[in-house]
């Protein structure tokens, strides 16, 4: 039987060398704490993080979009019968393609006038922030939860972090660009807001119910 490396392996390969492959993954098992032998599939959505930026790094911008489905696929795809949408972020004219793609999906999904102004604001100020002081990043869109339907948006970056964080969500940072006003705005919209930064990038997810 096909264990679960050899399913990761075979994905990754699509896409990289063989030696790149099985070089992501084993580095991103050893991350994580996890053995090749006794890999689960829940591991797997544990390391999803870590295969999309492999995928980044290593990919190119025309073979993108299918290897990020693949590894959401291969991690634990979507709920409600819907892909999740994955838009690569670097410049300013992103902004307003993430905020419209983010209009659509919520309009499939059936949300209010008001859910979809909450999400598309959301999806606006994390992509602004990537553009400003990240140098661009990832944002994924899609459906979620169980017991209540919740729209579920998923920012990642490889900037240099957000040090000055507890200040910034407290409200007391002050800014001429912007930034503390964007992600404190975002916490407010969202249903459920979780942020982790750091040298390594920042990664923010934010839930609306619908």
């Amino acid at each position: 039987m096909e264990s679960e490396f050899d399913r990761a392996l075979q994905v990754l390969q699509r896409y990289i060398s063989p030696v790149n492959a099985r070089s992501v993954l084993m580095r991103t098992l050893q991350q994580h704490g996890l053995s090749r032998e006794n890999l689960a599939r829940e591991d797997l959505r544990r390391c999803a993080d870590n295969l999309r930026r492999a995928i980044t790094l290593f990919v190119d911008a025309a073979q993108k979009d299918a290897a990020l489905r693949d590894i959401r696929e291969l991690c634990g795809g979507a709920s409600d019968g819907m892909d999740v949408s994955i838009l690569q972020i670097s410049a300013e004219s992103d902004v307003g393609k993430a905020r419209a793609e983010a209009r659509r999906i919520c309009d499939a999904l059936g949300a209010n006038p008001f859910v979809m102004q909450k999400v598309a604001t959301i999806v606006s100020e994390l992509a602004r922030n990537m553009v400003l002081y990240a140098d661009g990043g990832l944002i994924e869109i899609g459906p979620g939860g169980t017991v209540r339907r919740r729209l579920v948006v998923q920012a990642t970056d490889h900037g240099p972090g957000i040090p000055n964080l507890t200040e910034i969500m407290s409200g007391r940072y002050k800014s001429r660009t912007g930034l503390g006003r964007g992600l404190l705005g975002t916490k407010r919209l969202a249903d459920h807001f979780d942020i982790s930064t750091g040298n390594g990038g920042t990664r923010i997810v934010a839930e609306v119910t619908i």
